[in-house]
């Protein structure tokens, strides 16, 4: 059992052993040159290997997003689609470290059972299928470390007040044990390029620094001439996952990197922000730190609700246009609306590839699970609602999904539904439009 107590990710040697990283980042003209493509050249033949091994032979498809998210929150597409014989698939791979972040956060070092990295875009997340009580429940949890060779792969889980994944994990996960995954999907991402030069400013909110710390670390790492404002909230010193990680950061990359720190409660002789994150504390620190110019690219943001609407009002205020924010949205699951769908079985028919086939839907099933169970070849990635990797269009009929899901107020215009939540009122007609 190895249990550590630490702030910066350690790397991999050449055996796949985590090591203690030293100071000095290894310089980008290092860097094979093939690591600086994009990576879903490399990650397809990984992951097709993978999961093909995963699920004897099965067939894998991609999907790769686009290099920048072009509109607010999640759902055109996964970098990575399964097909199987059901949603509840998933890999085994290897716990190899344990890092306790604060009294509440654990961050939990991952490797595939061969001891390879995780491919995985800087900003997705895993979805664990975890056991707790005699129940497996399935939760997403944003992988943590920057997207670059040699840096060890980490997801951090924050525990919530009657989280029983959070707590479980916080107490029970130990180096050598092994973890059920899926993933990783979401498309909270970006594309770093050496040559690119943007201004991006971040607003997180406790454990919402996950895929905020990756996207952060890998633009710095990648892009010499790129800039990074983060504006992080938490309850108090203590709260502050990646503190030291940060602060190192900060002393490496001097005035490409800008960190604030706003505390609910802040110890005595606090200078920096102070209060939650609501409109007029966000306005003044984005103020502050003249955040909100026509130099920047992109606002990621990813938090508490609250936090999230307070950042969305702020910048409207200030002019920022839609498609310049990408969100990524935590939500518990204990609280999430559960759609039950009819209590007869109803005809789904499924058009793809210009082709159409029916398949019957039971009672308490998603359309996903029926699918792929009548062997339909559909697209899906975390199987629960987060991704948006099992987006179909629907042209008639009623479905009900669970809520909240990463659908967007736009794609629910549009008549888009996600099957891996979606069950069927009545007859419907869906459509898998072309990746």
């Amino acid at each position: 059992m190895e249990v550590t107590r630490g702030r910066r990710p350690g790397k991999l040697d050449a055996a796949g052993t985590l090591v203690e990283p030293g100071r000095t980042p290894v310089p980008l003209e290092q860097v094979d040159p093939l690591a600086l493509l994009p990576r879903f050249v490399r990650d397809l033949v990984h992951t097709a290997r993978r999961d093909i091994a995963m699920v004897g032979g099965r067939l894998v498809l991609g999907r790769t997003p686009p290099p920048l998210i072009e509109r607010p929150g999640k759902g055109t597409g996964s970098v990575v689609s399964l097909v199987g014989k059901g949603p509840r698939i998933a890999r085994s791979v290897k716990v190899v470290n344990v890092v306790h972040e604060t009294p509440d956060a654990v961050s939990i070092y991952l490797t595939e059972q061969d001891g390879t990295p995780i491919a995985f875009e800087p900003g997705q997340f895993l979805s664990l299928d975890v056991d707790v009580d005699g129940q497996t429940l399935r939760r997403a949890y944003s992988l943590a470390n920057a997207c670059l060779p040699g840096t060890a792969t980490h997801i951090t889980v924050k525990r919530i007040k009657e989280g029983r994944v959070s707590n479980h994990l916080n107490e029970a996960i130990r180096a050598g044990m092994e973890l059920r995954v899926l993933g990783p999907s979401g498309n909270f991402t970006v594309q770093p390029h050496s040559l690119r030069q943007r201004r991006l400013v971040m607003i997180a909110g406790g454990s919402g620094i996950t895929p905020i710390m990756s996207i952060l670390e890998t633009v710095l790492r990648s892009e010499a001439l790129s800039e990074v404002t983060l504006l992080y909230g938490n309850r108090g010193w203590d709260d502050i996952i990646f503190r030291d990680r940060l602060a190192e950061l900060v002393a490496e990359f001097g005035a490409r990197l800008r960190v604030d720190h706003v505390l609910e409660e802040p110890p005595t002789g606090w200078e920096g922000g102070a209060g939650l994150l609501c409109p007029e504390v966000l306005g003044a620190r984005l103020d502050a730190h003249k955040a909100v110019d026509p130099r920047t690219d992109r606002y990621f943001l990813c938090g508490p609700t609250p936090m999230m609407d307070a950042a969305h009002e702020v910048l409207a205020q200030r002019g920022v246009g839609a498609h310049q924010i990408a969100e990524e949205r935590y939500t518990r699951p204990e609280a999430r609306h559960e759609a039950r769908g009819s209590k007869k079985t109803q005809a789904v028919t499924i058009q793809s590839r210009g082709s159409a086939q029916g398949v019957r839907v039971g009672p308490g099933q998603t359309i996903l699970e029926a699918a792929l169970a009548a062997g339909m070849q559909m697209p899906f990635s975390c199987a629960m609602g987060g991704c948006g990797a099992c987006r179909v269009r629907k042209h008639s009929g009623r479905v009900e999904m669970e809520e909240p899901n990463c659908l967007t107020r736009s794609e629910r215009e549009r008549g888009y539904v996600l099957t891996c939540v979606g069950r069927p009122l009545s007859q419907v007609e869906l459509e898998v439009e072309p990746s």
